[in-house]
């Protein structure tokens, strides 16, 4: 849907003046560090008592980033004035890429590899990877950690990236898109560890919502991917024996490279951009502080690891 480019009032109005679409998700970027770093900070507050760490503490270090997000999305819908109505109307696509985003999630497991390989390249220059603690599994705790590290995340980091981060950066070729969200996705995870596996997934997720028009699709597979990983935890499976290995290994690659010829040269939905001169440089401008803030989180924990 086209939406008129207007003058803003406000904070961000007076500074930056003319509201673009490139801008604002540079701006939504912004915003999402500095909210992710304000709610972090404050949950850091909260008194504890020594030794280990409280249970509810935490569940509040995975409820960061979805407060982080719906703080994002009050400040999106308010300063660009955009509708939730006609935000979520925007989101209807056709039932297949459902499936598509299935069938890419089981894909994406064929890069468990890939991703092994940068841990053991980080390792070399003396990197450990830290263990992410999480709440307990016991009994209904599943169902507790099920919905605050798979349901919320899956939703609300959908919610930003895919849906208004995409919506703003219409401007852009599609390629541009695709790359420069999974870029800031996983330079937002802030874990060096997992940087490429999350690049490639938020890649992989923006040309899904590109295609579909709607993030809701990648909101199916971002949940699989998460939950496939604490049921994995919660059963104590650390690894497959060789033959299993092997089989899901070529299933799940059959089905990466099914979803991306699809995607790339079958889909007839083929999304169209409009480039814009200078969009670029808008973005880069009002995204450059919330970049620079995460580039040196993730300096920093890579530091941390060494």
């Amino acid at each position: 849907m086209k939406r008129n480019e207007k003058q803003n009032e406000g904070f961000f109005g007076s500074l930056i003046g003319e509201r673009t679409s490139a801008k604002t998700a540079g701006l939504t970027y912004t915003v999402a560090a500095l909210a992710m770093f304000a709610v972090s900070f404050f949950f850091l507050l909260l008194p504890t008592t020594e030794g280990q760490t409280p249970q509810w503490k935490l569940y509040l270090n995975f409820l960061a980033a979805p407060l982080a997000f719906l703080l994002v999305g009050i400040w999106y819908f308010s300063y660009t004035k955009t509708s939730f109505k006609e935000f979520v109307k925007e989101q209807k696509c056709r039932p297949k890429y459902y499936l598509i985003a299935v069938i890419m999630q089981v894909g994406l497991f064929s890069l468990s590899e890939l991703n092994g390989l940068f841990l053991k390249f980080l390792e070399s220059f003396g990197y450990k990877n830290l263990d992410i603690e999480l709440p307990s599994m016991d009994g209904f705790g599943f169902v507790g950690v099920l919905f605050t590290v798979a349901v919320l995340p899956a939703l609300m980091e959908e919610f930003v990236f895919r849906g208004i981060f995409l919506r703003e950066t219409k401007d852009f070729s599609v390629a541009a898109r695709v790359l420069l969200c999974g870029a800031l996705f996983a330079l937002y995870h802030q874990n060096p560890a997992q940087t490429i596996y999350q690049f490639i997934c938020g890649a992989a997720f923006a040309l899904i919502a590109v295609r579909s028009g709607s993030f809701l699709p990648t909101v199916l597979a971002h949940f699989i991917n998460n939950a496939f990983i604490l049921t994995l935890e919660k059963l104590k499976i650390s690894a497959f024996t060789p033959p299993v290995y092997a089989i899901i290994l070529i299933i799940s690659g059959i089905c990466l490279i099914a979803a991306s010829l699809w995607l790339t040269v079958f889909d007839k939905n083929k999304s169209t951009a409009e480039k814009k001169k200078g969009a670029a440089g808008q973005f880069f401008l009002c995204g450059s502080m919330g970049i620079l803030l995460l580039l040196l989180s993730w300096i920093a924990g890579l530091f941390v690891g060494v």
